[in-house]
């Protein structure tokens, strides 16, 4: 089967996915969102499904301030948030650099009020701009992938490219996982199976590239010199930079249940990959050998995080699980705790200092206490606004 044909396919299994829960207000599409969540300083930031994005202090449950974007569009992307400014792209192909502090703001603009620069993506033969994957941050640079196939470097002080546009290289027809940085260099996996490398100074093409035979689920992880994440084929593939075939593939025998949508992490030679079939897999980075399994009873679609000693995941359902990583597990893995969040779960989360803070698909946030097994008093609270 030709490339395109196989490209065809794959997006057309990825739309319930990725435009779950959009629908039409005023001829724009609203966020159903895959927006999570991102904590800084004690305030939490989010997108929203009317186009917005909202800072809730995560202390008082109450809202410090929100943003409408216009013309109203959907917000996939979580927040990246850096020193006194607060970084969102959209589906319209803008991205935004927001004043963390907005009610010093001047509140007689109401759209401009809390704006410090906002970049408008090039389309680019007519394709669309549409910015569905989070962006990537270095110490100057944000690095955009956008639905036109190519990848921009952005200043975070002035929303300026860094890289000349007439030689950014078009890596696919669509790009929609995030970049990931290592060192000198910017990785990208594509619908289509590749792996480009890019120059982080020049945007140019490095000499190694990678090419799959089946197209790429999930954004690129490293760990040390290898590049971890999930294909098509329902495999999750380990493959090192430099080298044209993967060091393994995962599961040995054969493939999963499913696809390994959401990137795994690893901790002290240990990969924990969350997949589509509802199980959690322990897996040695070394070898792609299987340690243990949890079956989390549906599937996992957002990435797992790690806390010190404890690794988190959540259910499609909205059950949220606590694993010790430290406890030595046979065949099957325990929990050591087990909370419902009440609603659906389709997006990233974070968590510090205890607390795990959740988008739910019922437009609300959900703060979750990990020692105590339950949702913390005052919480949810809702991010829908009367109309």
């Amino acid at each position: 089967m030709k490339q395109p044909k196989i490209l065809f396919f794959v997006i057309i299994a990825l739309l319930p996915l990725v435009l779950v829960s959009c629908s039409l207000l005023g001829g724009a599409p609203v966020s159903g969102g895959w927006a999570g969540t991102a904590l800084h300083d004690g305030i939490i930031y989010v997108g929203t499904r009317d186009g917005r994005v909202v800072a809730i202090n995560a202390s008082t449950q109450s809202e410090q301030w929100d943003y409408t974007i216009t013309p109203v569009t959907t917000i996939y992307t979580t927040p990246v948030v850096d020193g006194d400014l607060v970084y969102v792209g959209t589906y319209s192909g803008k991205v935004l650099a927001l004043n963390t502090t907005a009610r010093s703001q001047n509140l007689s603009f109401p759209q401009k009020r809390y704006g410090e620069w906002e970049w408008d993506c090039p389309k680019e033969n007519l394709k669309s701009n549409a910015i569905v994957a989070d962006m990537a941050m270095s110490e100057d640079a944000l690095y955009v992938a956008s639905s036109n196939g190519r990848v921009y470097s952005l200043d975070k002080g002035t929303g300026d490219e860094n890289w000349n546009g007439k030689d950014i290289p078009v890596l696919a027809e669509k790009l929609w996982t995030s970049p990931v940085i290592q060192g000198d260099a910017l990785y990208v996996s594509t619908l289509g199976g590749n792996i480009s490398a890019l120059s982080l100074e020049t945007g140019h093409l490095l000499d190694w590239s990678f090419k799959s035979q089946a197209g790429f689920a999930s954004r690129p992880v490293t760990y040390g010199n290898t590049i971890l994440l999930g294909s098509f084929d329902r495999y999750l593939q380990a493959i090192e930079i430099g080298s044209d075939v993967p060091v393994w593939k995962f599961p040995q025998e054969k493939p999963a249940g499913n696809w390994f949508w959401a990137s795994p992490v690893v901790k002290e030679g240990v990969v924990y990959a969350g997949c589509l079939d509802g199980k959690l897999y322990a897996i040695e980075a070394e070898t792609g050998e299987k340690l243990w399994e949890f079956d989390a009873g549906s599937p996992i679609i957002s990435s797992p995080i790690l806390m010190d000693n404890l690794l988190i995941i959540i259910g499609e359902l909205g059950t949220l699980y606590v694993f010790d990583v430290d406890t030595e597990f046979e065949e099957e893995a325990v929990p050591l705790r087990a909370i419902s969040i009440g609603a659906s779960v389709k997006s990233s989360f974070c968590a510090q200092d205890g607390l795990v803070y959740v988008r739910g698909e019922d437009d609300s946030i959900y703060v979750a206490d990990i020692e105590r097994g339950e949702i913390v008093e005052g919480w949810p609270v809702s991010l829908t606004t009367e109309k």
